[in-house]
């Protein structure tokens, strides 16, 4: 059986008349669109995970970017399930409303920032209460 066929002649496949012209080969729009977003939230969570190692023994909120990042990175780990049955405002199934994410981010943004302007005289105020 040759299957040299132009795809738009029909053929006739036990009883039942099949026509592969309108199976175009590749992805789909939709598909190709979210295709690119993986690989845009792959990269970007690779990018918080290299910028949160750093964090970590400096001033910085580097374990909550690493897992921001790991998140991104992975999204179906252990994680994600444990954190929504803790959190009473975050839904157990479904989409996380997006203003939940602008909220976590504004509030990593002060975070670093809070961390930036006041680390040294924070790491200091605690090196001299605990005489470390």
């Amino acid at each position: 059986m040759s299957t040299d066929r132009p795809a738009s002649e029909p053929h006739d496949i036990h009883g039942v008349e099949a026509d592969y012209a309108d199976l175009d080969p590749g992805l789909s729009e939709r598909e190709q669109q979210a295709s690119r977003h993986r690989l845009l939230q792959i990269v970007l969570g690779i990018f918080l995970i290299a910028i949160g190692i750093p964090m970590i023994p400096l001033t910085g909120p580097g374990w909550a970017v690493i897992l921001v990042g790991l998140n991104m990175v992975w999204p179906d780990n252990p994680v994600v399930p444990w954190l929504r049955k803790k959190l009473p405002v975050v839904p157990d199934e479904g989409p996380i409303p997006r203003h939940y994410y602008v909220i976590g981010g504004l509030l990593m943004v002060v975070g670093i920032v809070v961390s930036l302007l006041y680390g040294q005289e924070a790491t200091r105020w605690a090196r001299d209460v605990t005489g470390i």
